[in-house]
Formats: C-alpha cells, structure tokens, sequence
C-alpha cells in the first residue's frame, strides 16, 4: 500500500469518528431536551385536570352575579319609583338627576365652603394656650 493510501485512509477514519462523536453529542442533547418535554407536558396535564372542574364551578359565579345584578337593579328601580311625584310617569329612560333650568346644577350638589370670614372666627375661637404651630402639638 502506498503511503498515500494510508494517509487518505486515516484522513476518513478521523473524519468518521468525528462526526460520530457530533452525533452522539447531539442525540444526547435531544435525549435531554425530550425528558424536558415529558416532564413539562406531565405537568401540563396535570394542570389541565386540576382546573377542569373550575368550569362549572365559574358559570355557577356567574349566574349568582346575574342574579344579584337584577336583585340590585329592581331595588333601584322600586326606589325610583317611590321616589317619583304621585301621578309622574317613571320611564328608566329618565335622568336620575335632572338639570334645573336655573343654576344648571344637580339635586346633590354639596354645600358651598364656609366664607373666610367664618374660618377666621372658629380660629379665634380655639384656645391656643399662646403656643403656635400647626395640629394640636406644640412648637
């Protein structure tokens, strides 16, 4: 045999066993990656089962919300219309609070803030015991 041959022949079994080793590499590196996969799709199930039942238990939630939201809303209804004016129709169309045609406000409006002047007196009356500061303790 010639020394060509020979180095030709070590040349390919070096490249063999190379790209055998790259692919034991790999098929241990997919070995890993599919016990992930069980593992992870195991769990999965697992999570699947468990909330399987939570269906029907939500729908159940569900229809009491339903309920109480036409409990509610008949009490508001009823208290509209005890409220309303005798022989005023109630239509559940209607504002709840109606604009007035002369200051543009509502019927809830809160009360105007005390003047100045009223802040002034309701400090002059509080005892300061001649200390100054702000809140009840002493400066």
């Amino acid at each position: 045999m010639a020394p060509a041959h020979v180095v030709l022949l070590l040349a390919v079994t070096i490249a063999v066993v190379a790209i055998a080793g790259y692919l034991i590499a790999i098929t241990l590196i997919l070995k890993h990656v599919v016990d992930r996969l069980v593992t992870i799709l195991g769990a999965v199930q697992a999570v699947t089962e468990t909330t399987q039942p939570v269906g029907a238990v939500v729908d159940d939630i569900n229809r009491d919300l339903a309920a109480g939201r036409k409990l509610i809303e008949d009490g508001v209804e009823r208290l509209e219309q005890s409220r309303a004016p005798v022989g005023a129709s109630s239509s559940p169309r209607a504002p709840r609070h109606p604009v007035e045609d002369g200051g543009g406000g509502t019927a809830t409006a809160a009360p105007p803030p005390p003047a100045p002047a009223a802040a002034a007196t309701e400090e002059a009356e509080a005892p300061s015991g001649g200390r100054r500061g702000r809140g009840w303790w002493p400066r």
